[in-house]
């Protein structure tokens, strides 16, 4: 196939230009339809295939789209188009190893498109190679391209790199091309949080965009504030102002599963009710159905919660969510099958890491480690939408550092999970089905808890194996009784009735990692004295 497809016939080009115009507009099973017929009189063609592909995957078919343009990305000299369809379903099915490939073809082929040179950018970024990704946007900049979205990749590639004063003024250029751009908003304030830790400081964008918003556009920019509200002022601030945005615009799903779920603790019924009507228009949607699991497991009906969860795994066998759900309304409604998901002595193992090439002993490399993390934690406040409180995580992945005690860390770590996986075994069971073949390290960050940090109990939905190795252990941490910086096991995030209380925990000391399903509640008991808490922790997916 050549680089460049011949132009189809004036009869095929109408009916192309027939189902854009009805892409457009919404009318996406006419423009499929219109696709498909098209394919079905000529199925090389390109135009088509491509087209279809980019409207399967906004419409989160990824995979049909993935199979639609594989076809034409075969050969020497693909169309970079249909390089870039393919790349983008890819994406969307978290295959971003690969959706990156494709880009770098695509852009190889067309040397001259700053949208090329976005796309590559973008997938450096989620790669965690901060350097390159900025890099790339700067190319990109260089051949005119000057998208709000652009701006986006060149701020978090520059946050990666710990040039915050320019990763904030890249933020600001993105917000300044879209002032409602949403994802540029969440990322601005959440950086400036970080930096200052000044709840007010954060907010402001966000507030000033609302300000000046046409009222379409409202409902998106009030889901930011609320998550922004939720982790620097805390959930009643966050409440207060969701009912608020709901009360102006009550269709919106969005804020009402943003309500409901500050309503859980409050208002349980309330949460319930505004999961049924969402539920009502779209029945199916995971992110809804979720919501009223939860809703449920706080007014003790953990029968309905279970079967909600079941139809979610019966969807989506790894979903992690609906797992966490299951093993929580099962414990909470006296049912011992949850054991066979949260099975802690078998499913949770903790080792010490091995001492990497180039080091004498585990005491020296963990030394050298500790100094080599502090290095990256210069921020002074924790993430949004993560589980860090009264603490500090890394911006950048990783897994793309160039620090050698950090590289050696990803080498010190494959004798425990090669262990850890010999040890669970096979089985028919969502986790250990998953248990054949490779194993690919998905994502690796540090967390710093200053005294009194913890986490908040959380799972981590796109994970298989989910970890935390200790690096730096406080002096002041807890004995069998009050287990103060342990990790725990068990504790929901929500309420539930009956109340559920962790049941296992871990002593961490220096080196020790400690590996366990992804879709177990975990957090982590508040600790006291002058010292630090490091740590490194790392998701897992079958490769």
């Amino acid at each position: 196939m050549l680089a460049a497809p011949p132009p189809p016939s004036p009869a095929i080009a109408q009916t192309l230009d027939q189902a854009r115009a009805l892409g457009r507009a919404g009318r996406l099973a006419e423009a499929e339809r219109l696709y498909r017929s098209v394919l079905a009189a000529d199925h090389a063609c390109v135009q088509a295939a491509v087209a279809l592909a980019r409207l399967l995957t906004g419409s989160g078919r990824a995979a049909e789209a993935e199979a639609l343009a594989r076809p034409f990305t075969e050969g020497e000299r693909p169309w970079h188009e249909a390089l870039s369809a393919r790349a983008a379903a890819l994406k969307a099915l978290d295959r971003k190893p690969e959706s990156l490939t494709d880009y770098q073809r695509a852009a190889q082929l067309n040397p001259g498109s700053g949208v090329a040179a976005h796309n590559v950018a973008s997938g450096l970024g989620d790669a965690g190679r901060d350097r390159e990704a900025a890099a790339e946007v700067e190319r990109a900049f260089s051949l005119g391209l000057d998208a709000p979205e652009t701006w986006l990749v060149y701020g978090r590639a520059l946050q990666g790199l710990r040039r915050f004063d320019e990763a904030e003024n890249a933020f600001r250029n993105a917000v300044t091309r879209r002032p409602a751009y949403a994802d540029a908003l969440r990322d601005l304030g959440q950086l400036i949080w970080m930096r200052s830790g000044d709840a007010a400081l954060a907010l402001a964008p966000i507030e000033a965009a609302l300000a000046a918003a046409e009222p379409p556009l409202r409902p998106l920019l009030s889901g930011v504030k609320i998550r922004l509200l939720n982790h620097v002022a805390g959930e009643a601030q966050a409440l207060a102002f969701a009912q608020r945005a709901l009360a102006a615009t009550p269709g919106d799903p969005r804020l009402a599963l943003e309500t409901a779920a500050l309503s859980l603790s409050t208002a349980p019924e309330r949460s319930r009710e505004l999961c049924a009507a969402v539920l009502a228009r779209t029945p199916r949607d995971p992110s809804a159905r979720r919501a009223m699991a939860h809703a449920c497991l706080a007014l003790g009906d953990s029968e309905t919660a279970a079967q909600i969860a079941e139809q979610l795994l019966a969807d989506n066998a790894t979903d992690q969510e609906a797992a966490a759900v299951l093993a929580t309304a099962w414990r909470a409604g006296g049912d011992d099958r949850y054991r066979s998901l949260w099975d802690y002595d078998a499913l949770v193992r903790a080792q010490l890491i091995d001492t990497p090439d180039g080091w004498t002993s585990l005491d020296a490399y963990l030394a050298d480690l500790r100094l080599a993390l502090a290095d990256l934690h210069a921020l002074q406040a924790h993430p949004l939408e993560q589980s860090v409180r009264g603490g500090t995580q890394t911006s950048q992945n990783l897994l793309a550092s160039e620090h050698p005690a950090i590289r050696a860390f990803f080498q010190a770590i494959e004798g425990q999970l090669a262990a850890y996986r010999a040890a669970i075994g096979e089985g028919p069971d969502m986790f250990r089905a998953r248990n054949g073949g490779g194993h690919r390290v998905l994502g690796a960050w540090s967390v710093r808890l200053r005294p009194g940090g913890f986490h908040v109990d959380h799972i981590h939905p796109q994970g298989w194996i989910s970890s935390a190795c200790y690096i730096d252990v406080p002096q002041a941490l807890g004995d069998d009784t009050d287990r103060a910086g342990w990790l725990r096991f068990g504790a929901p995030p929500i309420p539930t009735r009956p109340l559920l209380e962790a049941e296992h925990f871990v002593r961490p000391q220096p080196g020790l990692l400690a590996l366990f399903p992804s879709y177990m509640w975990h957090g982590t008991v508040p600790f006291g004295g002058d010292d630090v808490r490091t740590t490194i922790a790392f998701d897992v997916v079958p490769d």
